[in-house]
């Protein structure tokens, strides 16, 4: 009871505090978006070895890098280490040009498009509740192309990136600080080489910017172990409801925060997002119990 009261709590906070980086990203907007990125990477190696040498965890590290040559896997873990870069540039480029609402809305498109890439790369059936679901997301998609007059490729490419991100953690689990490291330890070195080339100096939009990019990899880091903490102690079950916590904190600093409009278009599409997303939910509550039924 200890482990899960742990677990649930990680996951609240980690869940609280990714809510929340829209509102930090966008106290960056002075710095390109290209370049928060690289500084995000390079602080979060810095803050990840830390932690790392602190566990004295190196030894596993070199370990888990050999195991995965070996098995010849290296390749999907640095694929992944680009498909999150990508979700985080554009997480923050759509933050930093007032798209927090549209970004929110991938989060909780995410989870149904991970159905869609289970039925074509993992052979899994489509339940009749989650065939509704992803109707009603795709209307509300829909909906939005109509309304914009294009159609959202950032926060479908969002959705996407993280998508494709956790299949390849599916095919090649590792624990949260391990794979964290070997991604940026991959990307890393790009983002040195940008920063190098990049007119735009850290130091110069004064002690406040320069406090907040060191900080972005401390705030990469945090939840991710908050997370690692949850995923270890919480059941599947209770870490799939609190995971809707973060675009719902998300959408409510856009709107109450940053002051992003929020018309009745956009209440519209979000209408269909969420009846998707509690259909989905209900589909997965019933063949949760049903499961559990036939396994008692």
């Amino acid at each position: 009871m200890e482990n899960k009261r742990l677990g649930i709590i990680s996951g609240l906070s980690a869940y609280l505090l990714w809510g929340m980086l829209g509102v930090f990203w966008k106290l960056l907007s002075v710095v390109p978006a290209m370049d928060t990125l690289a500084y995000r990477i390079v602080w979060s190696l810095v803050t990840i070895s830390v932690v790392l040498t602190f566990q004295k965890s190196w030894k596993e590290v070199w370990h888990v890098i050999i195991e995965l040559i070996q098995n010849h896997k290296m390749g999907l873990i640095i694929l992944s280490a680009f498909l999150i870069s990508i979700n985080w540039f554009l997480y923050i480029d759509m933050v930093t040009h007032e798209q927090a609402t549209e970004a929110s809305l991938s989060y909780y498109i995410m989870p149904l498009m991970n159905v869609v890439v289970a039925v074509i790369f993992l052979h899994e059936k489509l339940s009749r509740s989650k065939i509704v679901a992803l109707i009603l997301v795709i209307i509300g998609v829909v909906i939005l192309t109509i309304q914009t007059g294009s159609l959202p490729l950032n926060t479908l490419l969002m959705a996407a990136t993280f998508c494709f991100y956790g299949l390849i953690k599916k095919q090649v689990p590792l624990p949260a600080t391990i794979s964290l490291t070997l991604e940026t330890l991959f990307v890393a070195p790009i983002a040195l080489v940008y920063l190098f080339l990049s007119p735009h100096v850290m130091i110069q939009n004064g002690p406040k910017i320069t406090i907040l990019l060191i900080m972005s990899g401390i705030l990469t880091v945090i939840p991710l172990l908050l997370f690692a903490v949850a995923n270890k102690n919480t059941d599947f079950i209770t870490l799939s409801f609190i995971q809707y916590l973060n675009p719902t904190i998300q959408l409510l600093m856009a709107i109450f925060v940053l002051h992003e409009a929020f018309n009745w278009h956009k209440v519209i599409v979000f209408a269909f997002i969420w009846t998707g997303i509690l259909v989905f939910i209900i589909g997965s509550l019933n063949s949760y119990y049903k499961l559990k039924k036939t396994a008692s």
